[in-house]
């Protein structure tokens, strides 16, 4: 079974696994051991805008990538492997790494690379467009980065908003996704050159962790009693550190999540696959409480009111 869910969403199992994974990560060559089980390989996979993230459960086999096979049209990405169970052997220019539950590697499959799975396995996988990589990025994944452990900060940081996003992959709608992909991005060209003294771009520890909550925000913006408190449990702090992760913006952490919320909703008003919704369903699916408090703080922001933006909408499609 296969299904396609527009720009954002694909899923597929059994027999639709190898092809789609082949549409969605470009020339590779998947071997199982075994016939396909019913119930497996698994594929999930969201379109984050910027990037594309996915999830694949499957029984042991082996995965070639192979450079010679590339076609103009595949996905032109440096991948961020992150294993969550199982045993893999990743192979890459006389590199071989072991990668067992809780680690990662950052490669660029420009060049030829394997991955033997040895057992069931679930994984992550983070799709970056080259076109975001600066030449100082793609010349240090000439070859495979064995990326920390979680105690390293940033590598937990990813690994948290990873598993979040494609956990929460149903909530996100099109902006949601677009703002946690260019979080993405940011944290893994900080991954890449940690270390570096002269890394253009690198992250500080609270910008980091600033987006990292910009990232938590999107993901459970519809959530209508998102606190400080929440926010801060999840990212392992005090309200104090998130405030301190703020106070170079020009609005307070409260006020940034009011003003992702009314984005949030302008996005879902603009969106015509959202033209079967009403005003109410918009606003509470966007965290607010009340459709009333909604649409005066919509006006009061973009000077237009959420029916009249949706109207406004109808009329320049018909």
């Amino acid at each position: 079974m296969r299904t396609a869910e527009p720009q954002l969403r694909v899923r597929a199992d059994g027999d639709a696994f190898i092809a789609t994974s082949r549409q969605l990560f470009g020339p590779i060559r998947q071997v199982f051991s075994t016939a396909l089980p019913p119930a497996r390989p698994k594929l999930v996979s969201i379109d984050l805008s910027a990037c594309r993230l996915s999830r694949i459960q499957a029984a042991a086999h082996s995965v070639i990538g192979d450079r010679a096979m590339r076609r103009s049209f595949d996905p032109d990405s440096v991948k961020i492997l992150m294993q969550l169970n199982g045993h893999t052997r990743f192979a890459q220019d006389a590199v071989t790494v072991d990668l067992e539950a809780r680690s990662a590697i950052v490669y660029d499959p420009v060049y030829t690379y394997s991955l033997q799975n040895f057992s069931n396995v679930d994984q992550l996988i983070l799709q970056v467009p080259r076109t975001t990589c600066g030449g100082n990025t793609l010349a240090r994944l000439a070859r495979p980065l064995v990326l920390p452990s979680e105690e390293h900060s940033l590598v937990r940081i990813v690994y948290s908003l990873m598993q979040m996003a494609i956990k929460e992959a149903d909530k996100l709608d099109e902006a949601g996704c677009r703002r946690v992909g260019d979080s993405l991005i940011q944290l893994v060209h900080g991954l890449v050159h940690a270390g570096e003294d002269e890394a253009p771009g690198r992250l500080t520890p609270l910008n980091a962790l600033r987006a990292r909550i910009v990232g938590y925000i999107d993901v459970h913006i519809g959530q209508g009693d998102l606190s400080l408190d929440e926010i801060a449990r999840q990212m392992g702090c005090s309200r104090r550190y998130l405030h301190r992760a703020f106070e170079n913006e020009e609005v307070t952490l409260e006020r940034f999540i009011w003003e992702r919320r009314l984005e949030a909703s302008r996005s879902a008003l603009l969106a015509p696959e959202n033209g079967a919704l009403s005003i109410s369903e918009v606003a509470f699916a966007c965290g607010f409480n009340s459709s009333a408090h909604f649409s005066r703080a919509f006006k009061g922001r973009y000077g237009i009111a959420p029916r009249a933006l949706r109207e406004r909408v109808r009329a320049a499609l018909h």
